[in-house]
């Protein structure tokens, strides 16, 4: 993507895998999932997180596990809302300060913006879950105490985003998935909260 009218709101510079030197990286296990920067080049997600610590965690899985992706945060629903088409995808927390994932979700797929919108959050209300899916979230994923949860976000935008970018791409079959009724076969279909 080119220029966008928003900044890190968090103070941070944006992460980008493509300045980052990755040879010198041995710790990267087999299980992690990759986009290729020649197959996908320059992903730019929109982190929407209130809480700056959660945002720099969620930054740094996403440039440890996945190559060719720009993070930039946001920490208000009203930032997220001038941006969300201009991304290849986005990842919110339920809670905002200033309203909720589910209406960015709902403006967006208002304005017919099919960029994926995944949540990461702290909301485990299966109610607010239905809804997020209802309304046109592509994923949801609860926040845990443990590092899995990142293992199955960072899965959840892999598959996400190469299906949006090919228009034809079928999501991961060892991806532990369910569709809502009226998903198209061919998109990916939402992860949906481990209990």
């Amino acid at each position: 993507m080119t220029d966008r009218p928003y900044s890190n709101a968090h103070g941070t510079a944006p992460r980008t895998t493509a300045d980052t030197d990755r040879s010198t990286n041995t710790d990267r296990g087999a299980d992690t999932d990759q986009i290729d920067a020649d197959e996908d080049p320059s992903i730019d997600l929109l982190h929407v997180e209130p809480d700056p610590r959660a945002a720099e965690v969620v930054a740094a899985f996403i440039d440890w596990g996945l190559d060719g992706v720009t993070v930039e945060s946001v920490d208000r629903l009203a930032d997220a809302l001038g941006v969300v088409g201009n991304v290849d995808c986005v990842v919110t927390e339920h809670r905002l300060p200033d309203g909720t994932g589910v209406e960015l979700v709902e403006y967006a797929r208002g304005r017919d913006v099919r960029t994926p919108i995944l949540f990461h959050t702290t909301c485990h209300d299966s109610l607010v879950e239905s809804d997020a899916i209802s309304a046109g979230a592509d994923a949801y994923v609860r926040k845990r105490s443990n590092a899995g949860q990142y293992d199955c976000l960072l899965r959840a935008i892999r598959g996400h985003v190469r299906t949006a970018g090919s228009g034809d791409a079928k999501p991961d079959p060892s991806d532990s998935t369910h569709a809502p009724a009226g998903r198209s076969e061919s998109a990916p279909m939402p992860l949906l909260s481990e209990e």
